[in-house]
């Protein structure tokens, strides 16, 4: 159906040999746009991603048979309205919502799951949390060791778009760090233990896990159990504001982040809540009543 509802009548006329990355892009945009058989409304994201899937396997059988040269590029879709409804609402989870998250992924009893909560418990990055190793955590100290990130960068080599997963420093020097371990996670960590080389999201050296992958897994975990919904970096900004609420300093916090300075720490992570300034400006006011 997704052949003759929406690819053919998009490319139907267009020459295969000359579809190239714009095309796919502008394909995307449309279906999020006016995706509909009869044109008449956006399509859901998930039909979109679906779609696309198809159609892409589609062409990497004809660049297998020769008759196009895409290669593998990198596709931007249109943030999902959960997306969005996250980043106005601060993107922060407050505790009582932290807490049913971590039911759910407690529930999961997979190494995924276990990757999710440590980004929440520890405030790391997506990149920091797929690249992370064995070896980079001493259970015996309570400290996770942050020396590097996983990404995937696009090229182009001879005109053709070309994909690699890359494992680097982390953003910066800061980013080089040690955070404690919260002491529940010890016997947790303990069970999944594996060789120091094996990535703690597979438990095995040559095999590891993108962040792409992790993200859609996350968002896939949290829409089926119907928790109020935050970026996966969402969680690192939850982090931030359990320390300030806990009554961390802004220079520890900066340093637990990864930040090189504090300004950075406290103009971006930290979300001081409604009640919280109302408590304060009554506080203030008290100062200066009159009568």
């Amino acid at each position: 159906m997704a052949i003759e509802n929406h690819i053919l009548p998009y490319f139907g006329k267009k020459r295969l040999g000359s579809i190239d990355h714009d095309d796919n892009q502008n394909f995307i945009l449309f279906l999020s746009q006016k995706g509909k058989k009869n044109g008449s409304g956006t399509l859901s994201h998930k039909s979109v991603k679906d779609i696309m899937a198809l159609w892409l396997g589609i062409l990497e059988k004809a660049e297998k048979k020769g008759y196009i040269c895409l290669g593998k590029m990198q596709y931007q879709y249109p943030k999902t309205n959960a997306v969005m409804a996250a980043e106005a609402n601060g993107n922060c989870l407050t505790l009582q919502e932290e807490y049913e998250i971590m039911k759910c992924l407690k529930k999961q009893r997979s190494l995924k799951s276990l990757g999710v909560s440590l980004a929440l418990a520890t405030g790391m990055r997506i990149g920091e949390v797929c690249a992370l190793q064995w070896g980079c955590i001493d259970l015996s100290e309570g400290l996770v060791h942050v020396k590097q990130t996983l990404q995937r960068i696009y090229t182009k080599e001879n005109g053709i778009g070309k994909s690699k997963i890359i494992v680097t420093a982390p953003k910066s020097f800061h980013s080089n760090r040690y955070i404690p371990l919260p002491g529940n996670y010890l016997p947790i960590l303990k069970k999944h233990q594996a060789g120091p080389f094996a990535y703690l999201l597979t438990g095995n050296e040559d095999k590891f896990i993108e962040p792409r992958t992790l993200r859609e897994y996350y968002n896939r975990l949290m829409e089926s159990n119907g928790t109020k919904y935050v970026t996966f970096h969402g969680l690192r900004h939850t982090f931030a504001t359990r320390l300030v609420e806990a009554g961390c300093d802004y220079k520890t916090i900066s340093e637990l982040l990864g930040h090189a300075d504090v300004h950075t720490t406290f103009r971006t992570y930290v979300h001081s809540d409604m009640d919280k300034k109302r408590q304060f400006v009554e506080k203030a006011g008290d100062l200066t009543r009159i009568g």
